[in-house]
């Protein structure tokens, strides 16, 4: 295997773990904000709900 194969290989794993991870938090919270806060769960993709949210971290 060349480097540039070795690279691109790399690349690929990590931008696939990248991905997973944040296909995972999505799913994590629509599942907390559906289940856990009775609303709608795909409520949580709205930029409301996110500017609330990061309006209560500050």
């Amino acid at each position: 295997m060349s480097s540039s194969e070795h690279i691109l290989r790399t690349l690929i794993v990590v931008v696939g773990i990248l991905l997973a991870g944040v296909v995972l938090f999505i799913i994590g919270s629509m599942i907390g904000y559906g289940v856990m806060g009775d609303g709608n769960p795909f409520g949580v993709l709205l930029p409301g709900v996110w500017r609330h949210i990061l309006e209560f971290v500050r």
